[in-house]
Protein backbone atom coordinates (compact mmCIF):
# COMPACT_ATOMS: atom_id res chain seq x y z
CA UNK A 1 0.00 0.00 0.00
CA UNK A 2 1.32 3.83 -1.01
CA UNK A 3 3.05 5.24 2.09
CA UNK A 4 0.36 8.45 1.95
CA UNK A 5 -0.56 10.94 -0.22
CA UNK A 6 1.80 13.43 -1.16
CA UNK A 7 1.48 15.99 -3.46
CA UNK A 8 3.93 18.09 -5.21
CA UNK A 9 2.61 21.51 -7.41
CA UNK A 10 4.47 21.76 -10.69
CA UNK A 11 3.59 24.10 -12.51
CA UNK A 12 3.35 23.65 -16.35
CA UNK A 13 2.81 26.21 -19.36
CA UNK A 14 -0.46 26.64 -21.65
CA UNK A 15 0.37 25.13 -24.21
CA UNK A 16 1.43 22.05 -22.55
CA UNK A 17 -1.68 22.35 -20.36
CA UNK A 18 -3.90 22.66 -23.45
CA UNK A 19 -2.44 19.61 -25.45
CA UNK A 20 -3.39 17.35 -22.68
CA UNK A 21 -6.96 18.58 -21.46
CA UNK A 22 -8.46 19.16 -24.87
CA UNK A 23 -7.59 15.46 -25.49
CA UNK A 24 -9.54 12.57 -24.26
CA UNK A 25 -6.78 9.39 -24.89
CA UNK A 26 -3.66 11.88 -23.55
CA UNK A 27 -6.25 12.16 -20.42
CA UNK A 28 -6.94 8.51 -19.94
CA UNK A 29 -3.49 7.40 -20.51
CA UNK A 30 -2.19 9.72 -18.01
CA UNK A 31 -4.72 8.93 -15.54
CA UNK A 32 -4.46 4.82 -16.11
CA UNK A 33 -0.65 5.07 -15.60
CA UNK A 34 -0.91 7.04 -12.57
CA UNK A 35 -3.51 4.43 -11.20
CA UNK A 36 -1.69 1.43 -12.26
CA UNK A 37 1.98 3.07 -10.90
CA UNK A 38 0.04 3.12 -7.91
CA UNK A 39 0.61 -1.19 -7.26
CA UNK A 40 3.61 -1.39 -9.49
CA UNK A 41 5.14 -0.01 -12.40
CA UNK A 42 3.41 -1.32 -15.69
CA UNK A 43 5.19 -2.37 -18.90
CA UNK A 44 3.91 -0.10 -21.86
CA UNK A 45 1.92 -3.05 -23.39
CA UNK A 46 0.12 -3.43 -19.91
CA UNK A 47 -1.05 0.36 -20.15
CA UNK A 48 -2.31 -0.37 -23.23
CA UNK A 49 -3.78 -3.29 -22.46
CA UNK A 50 -5.58 -2.11 -19.62
CA UNK A 51 -6.75 1.09 -21.49
CA UNK A 52 -8.05 -1.25 -24.63
CA UNK A 53 -5.94 0.82 -27.05
CA UNK A 54 -3.52 -0.34 -29.17
CA UNK A 55 0.61 -0.63 -28.48
CA UNK A 56 1.65 1.89 -31.02
CA UNK A 57 -0.89 4.40 -30.35
CA UNK A 58 -0.18 4.38 -26.99
CA UNK A 59 3.47 4.00 -27.12
CA UNK A 60 3.32 7.29 -29.74
CA UNK A 61 1.29 9.88 -27.46
CA UNK A 62 3.65 8.64 -24.81
CA UNK A 63 6.47 9.43 -26.89
CA UNK A 64 5.37 12.74 -28.40
CA UNK A 65 2.73 14.21 -26.84
CA UNK A 66 3.50 13.05 -23.44
CA UNK A 67 7.45 12.75 -23.01
CA UNK A 68 7.53 14.49 -19.84
CA UNK A 69 4.98 12.78 -17.53
CA UNK A 70 6.86 9.72 -17.53
CA UNK A 71 9.91 7.68 -16.93
CA UNK A 72 11.48 4.11 -18.12
CA UNK A 73 12.03 2.51 -14.24
CA UNK A 74 13.10 -0.97 -14.96
CA UNK A 75 14.16 -2.93 -18.32
CA UNK A 76 13.84 -6.77 -18.88
CA UNK A 77 14.33 -9.20 -21.66
CA UNK A 78 11.85 -11.49 -22.47
CA UNK A 79 12.58 -14.03 -25.32
CA UNK A 80 14.75 -12.13 -26.82
CA UNK A 81 12.42 -8.80 -26.59
CA UNK A 82 13.57 -5.85 -24.62
CA UNK A 83 10.52 -4.89 -22.03
CA UNK A 84 9.92 -1.49 -20.45
CA UNK A 85 8.07 -0.83 -17.53
CA UNK A 86 7.12 2.72 -17.17
CA UNK A 87 5.97 5.26 -14.25
CA UNK A 88 4.75 8.53 -13.48
CA UNK A 89 7.97 11.22 -13.98
CA UNK A 90 6.77 12.80 -10.97
CA UNK A 91 3.94 10.45 -9.43
CA UNK A 92 3.11 13.01 -6.39
CA UNK A 93 2.76 15.83 -9.00
CA UNK A 94 -0.97 17.83 -9.31
CA UNK A 95 0.09 20.16 -12.57
CA UNK A 96 -1.15 23.92 -12.54
CA UNK A 97 -0.66 26.68 -14.97
CA UNK A 98 -2.52 30.41 -15.20
CA UNK A 99 -4.01 32.31 -17.20
CA UNK A 100 -3.22 36.42 -18.16
CA UNK A 101 -6.63 36.85 -16.24
CA UNK A 102 -5.24 35.05 -13.45
CA UNK A 103 -8.16 31.59 -13.92
CA UNK A 104 -6.10 28.39 -12.27
CA UNK A 105 -6.23 25.56 -14.57
CA UNK A 106 -5.35 22.08 -13.16
CA UNK A 107 -4.02 18.65 -14.54
CA UNK A 108 -4.47 16.18 -11.40
CA UNK A 109 -3.93 12.51 -12.99
CA UNK A 110 -4.14 10.24 -9.64
CA UNK A 111 -7.84 12.34 -9.17
CA UNK A 112 -8.86 12.23 -12.59
CA UNK A 113 -9.21 16.22 -12.37
CA UNK A 114 -8.55 18.16 -15.41
CA UNK A 115 -9.48 21.64 -16.37
CA UNK A 116 -10.76 25.08 -14.79
CA UNK A 117 -10.14 25.28 -11.46
CA UNK A 118 -13.02 26.86 -10.54
CA UNK A 119 -15.22 23.89 -12.50
CA UNK A 120 -13.44 20.67 -11.27
CA UNK A 121 -12.31 21.68 -7.65
CA UNK A 122 -9.54 19.37 -6.08
CA UNK A 123 -9.03 15.78 -4.83
CA UNK A 124 -9.61 16.98 -1.40
CA UNK A 125 -13.10 17.85 -2.20
CA UNK A 126 -14.65 14.95 -1.74
CA UNK A 127 -13.49 14.31 1.83
CA UNK A 128 -15.66 14.99 5.01
CA UNK A 129 -14.97 18.16 7.08
CA UNK A 130 -13.08 15.87 9.62
CA UNK A 131 -11.04 14.40 7.12
CA UNK A 132 -9.87 17.47 5.82
CA UNK A 133 -9.32 18.93 8.64
CA UNK A 134 -6.57 16.66 9.84
CA UNK A 135 -4.78 17.05 7.35
CA UNK A 136 -4.75 20.71 7.32
CA UNK A 137 -1.87 20.00 9.70
CA UNK A 138 0.47 18.14 7.71
CA UNK A 139 -0.31 20.96 4.90
CA UNK A 140 1.65 23.77 7.64
CA UNK A 141 4.32 21.45 8.22
CA UNK A 142 5.05 20.75 4.79
CA UNK A 143 4.47 24.20 2.85
CA UNK A 144 6.74 26.95 3.36
CA UNK A 145 4.42 29.41 3.61
CA UNK A 146 2.25 27.40 5.95
CA UNK A 147 -1.47 27.59 5.94
CA UNK A 148 -2.41 31.89 7.01
CA UNK A 149 -3.71 33.36 3.53
CA UNK A 150 -3.44 37.07 3.28
CA UNK A 151 -6.19 38.48 1.65
CA UNK A 152 -4.85 39.19 -1.90
CA UNK A 153 -4.98 35.35 -1.26
CA UNK A 154 -8.65 34.76 -0.15
CA UNK A 155 -9.47 36.87 -3.07
CA UNK A 156 -7.41 34.81 -5.70
CA UNK A 157 -9.32 31.44 -4.06
CA UNK A 158 -12.73 33.44 -4.33
CA UNK A 159 -11.81 34.50 -7.95
CA UNK A 160 -11.32 30.76 -8.61
CA UNK A 161 -14.60 29.39 -7.03
CA UNK A 162 -12.75 28.23 -3.66
CA UNK A 163 -14.66 29.58 -0.72
CA UNK A 164 -14.29 29.43 2.72
CA UNK A 165 -13.44 26.84 4.55
CA UNK A 166 -10.45 25.98 2.46
CA UNK A 167 -9.18 22.61 2.09
CA UNK A 168 -5.45 21.35 2.18
CA UNK A 169 -5.37 21.81 -1.84
CA UNK A 170 -6.08 24.90 -1.64
CA UNK A 171 -3.44 26.21 0.29
CA UNK A 172 -0.87 24.03 -1.47
CA UNK A 173 -1.94 25.61 -4.93
CA UNK A 174 -1.37 29.08 -3.29
CA UNK A 175 1.79 28.28 -1.74
CA UNK A 176 3.21 26.75 -5.17
CA UNK A 177 2.01 29.95 -6.97
CA UNK A 178 4.24 31.77 -4.37
CA UNK A 179 7.02 29.78 -5.23
CA UNK A 180 7.58 29.74 -8.48
CA UNK A 181 9.37 32.87 -8.80
CA UNK A 182 11.79 31.19 -6.22
CA UNK A 183 11.86 28.23 -7.78
CA UNK A 184 10.34 26.64 -4.30
CA UNK A 185 7.73 24.13 -4.72
CA UNK A 186 5.00 23.62 -2.25
CA UNK A 187 5.04 19.64 -1.23
CA UNK A 188 2.65 18.11 1.57
CA UNK A 189 3.43 14.48 2.75
CA UNK A 190 -0.16 13.20 4.67
CA UNK A 191 0.27 9.38 5.83
CA UNK A 192 -1.74 6.76 4.25
CA UNK A 193 -3.89 6.07 7.00
CA UNK A 194 -4.97 9.86 8.26
CA UNK A 195 -5.95 10.53 3.99
CA UNK A 196 -8.95 9.46 2.61
CA UNK A 197 -8.61 9.96 -1.22
CA UNK A 198 -5.47 7.51 -1.24
CA UNK A 199 -7.74 4.95 -0.04
CA UNK A 200 -10.10 5.70 -2.48
CA UNK A 201 -7.56 6.03 -4.64
CA UNK A 202 -6.13 2.57 -4.35
CA UNK A 203 -9.16 1.40 -6.00
CA UNK A 204 -9.67 3.46 -8.53
CA UNK A 205 -11.60 1.77 -10.94
CA UNK A 206 -9.86 -1.93 -9.65
CA UNK A 207 -6.79 -0.51 -10.99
Amino acid sequence: MPAGCRIEISYINPETYASIVNHELRKEILRTLYAMALDKPPTKQELADKLGMGYHQVSYQLGQQLAEFWKVVDEKKVRGTRMEYIAPSSPSAVYITLDKDGELFVVDPLANIFGQLSKVGTRCDGCSEKEYTKCLTHVAEGCFCGNELSEEEVSFLNKNGRKKPFRPMDLALVCALKGITSGRKCVISIPCESCPFMRRAIVIDGL
